[in-house]
């Protein structure tokens, strides 16, 4: 006979439940009224009023149609949606206190983690984190706290069907109080297809700082089978933090199913998913998998920074090596700063699957951070003098290599856009060797300067005439500032960079900054 009442059984299996989560999460997180790590270190007010906006809505064509204007200050806690017609053909826009830009512009279902169109059929995978929910059925949830001080807008914009809606808005009104938080919500989608093979890899994101990355949802459908090109082995995730400022970071991933916790992904996985990371959805797409030209697979992963906080000061630039697959990304993020588009929303025929978007077509410009003279690969034991500055021709080939100009990405030089091994299906392939990046600064009077590198393996340096100098080898990547006299006028630096050993697995780039007495910052310059 069972001793135990119903109700006592509940009672001790919530008490087991909440040792296992006071184990897992930190002790704020459970406690009433406070902060939890999931509100992303947020200064939000302690008082809050819960509100709700609830409505069933049917919209059609390209004007934006308003779901919530809502007045603030406030926090918006959770936002659920289902409904018919909300594949890629919808787009959601998030405008936070007036601005002129959305905050969020993403195809509807892809802003909840759904790529492919697949929420069209109204038959979704599920993902169960504490960010992004997906139930089957088209039930769609988020929970990214999104603070505003004054106004936070709800858009949609439809396609030729009519769509119909169920949504509701959860936020905290902060009555009386001051919203002292000074980062909003971002969200940005992007769609390459194909990407261009094995070259400088599929852009997911650029965006000022201060800032923190929250994560981003990936989506591959493979366009060759695997035996050919496999999805995975292109290399991985590649996130370039502050590359201007005096203490750049680089975060680089090893294979692309490796960035999602998961292993030997490029072959079989059992979609599941998990809090953090994760492949939800993988299928092939031919059952004929004994014909490898057939052996194709269709994706969608996930990634969120949370205990391993990704903050920036002054930038971030994302990027994901890729093979010529059709890829999409959706990238979450704070910043205190408004949005500035890296890439225009394509029409919808551009945004379903089978259409073609070539790199270009919808990027925007980037920030201008300066233009280097690249030059290699050099053999791994190369050691001759850098090239003088008074004989210095960029028609000239240097030792049988010619010289190429690479505009720096937020103060990178990165020679594995430029220097690759020919595609492959080996495991993050890249060139064991050397590379020379060269530029010019033009400054305004005779003075000293501060050169910030930062790199991983070994760096040498050259300034005008001077002899060069090693900065060392160092086995991750990590910031050195050097002091330099410049002349008035046009002054030289030379870098030369080893691609050999060190923990980063391939990395071959390095950021530099430069800060003259004055506190002017200098950009490199590819000149003659």
């Amino acid at each position: 006979m069972n001793c135990f009442s119903r109700s006592a059984v509940a009672s001790i299996g919530l008490a087991l439940l909440a040792v296992g989560l006071g184990s897992f999460f930190p002790e704020s997180t459970l406690r009433a009224g406070t902060s939890s790590d999931f509100d992303w270190g947020l200064n939000l007010p302690e008082n809050s009023i819960s509100r709700r906006v609830a409505r069933n809505f049917k919209f059609q064509g390209t004007t934006p149609s308003v779901l919530a204007d809502i007045n603030g200050p406030g926090c918006i806690r959770r936002f659920w949606v289902t409904g018919n017609n909300i594949g890629r053909k919808v787009i959601l826009r998030i405008y936070f206190d007036g601005a002129a830009v959305p905050n969020v512009e993403a195809p509807l279902s892809d802003f909840f983690g759904v790529m492919h169109n697949l929420a069209n059929p109204g038959e979704p995978y599920v993902i169960n984190t504490p960010f992004i929910d997906v139930k089957p059925k088209n039930a769609f949830t988020c929970f990214f706290p999104m603070p505003f001080a004054k106004s936070a807008r709800f858009e949609v914009i439809g396609g030729t069907e009519s769509t119909n809606l169920y949504y509701m808005i959860d936020w905290h009104e902060y009555p009386g109080q001051e919203l002292k938080e000074p980062m909003r919500f971002c969200a940005r989608w992007r769609r390459e297809a194909p990407v261009r093979d094995f070259q400088d890899e599929f852009i997911m994101l650029d965006a000022d700082g201060p800032g923190r990355l929250i994560g981003f949802t990936f989506g591959v459908d493979m366009l060759q089978d695997r035996f050919r090109m496999r999805w995975s082995h292109a290399g991985a995730d590649n996130i370039y933090l502050d590359g201007g400022s005096d203490q750049p970071g680089f975060v680089r991933g090893i294979g692309g199913e490796d960035t999602f916790g998961t292993s030997y992904g490029g072959g079989d996985y059992k979609p599941q998913t998990a809090l953090f990371a994760d492949m939800p959805y993988f299928i092939q797409k031919d059952e004929h998998r004994g014909d490898p030209s057939r052996d194709m697979q269709k994706l969608a992963a996930y990634r969120f920074y949370l205990h391993e906080a990704i903050r920036f000061k002054e930038s971030i630039h994302m990027r994901f090596a890729a093979r010529a697959h059709d890829i999409t990304s959706t990238v979450y993020w704070y910043s205190t700063k408004p949005v500035r588009p890296f890439y225009n929303m394509p029409p919808i025929e551009k945004r379903l699957p089978g259409s073609e978007v070539r790199r270009g077509e919808y990027d925007l410009a980037l920030p201008d951070r300066g233009q280097w003279w690249i030059a290699g690969p050099l053999p791994p034991a190369f050691k001759e003098a850098l090239p003088a500055s008074a004989n210095f021709d960029a028609a000239q080939p240097y030792h049988e290599h010619a010289w190429q100009k690479f505009s720096a990405i937020r103060g990178f030089v990165e020679f594995n856009h430029v220097f690759r091994p020919p595609p492959s299906n080996n495991n993050s392939v890249t060139l064991d060797g050397v590379a020379v990046a060269r530029c010019t600064l033009e400054s305004p009077s005779a003075t000293t300067a501060k050169l910030t590198f930062a790199w991983d393996d070994e760096l040498v340096l050259q300034v005008n005439g001077d002899a060069p100098v090693n900065l060392g080898a160092q086995t991750y990547f990590q910031p050195k500032v050097i002091e330099v006299p410049l002349v008035k006028g046009q002054n030289t630096v030379t870098v030369r960079l080893n691609n050999t050993v060190g923990l980063t697995r391939g990395a071959w780039n390095f950021s530099f900054r430069c800060v003259t007495a004055g506190g002017q910052n200098l950009l490199p310059m590819a000149t003659h």
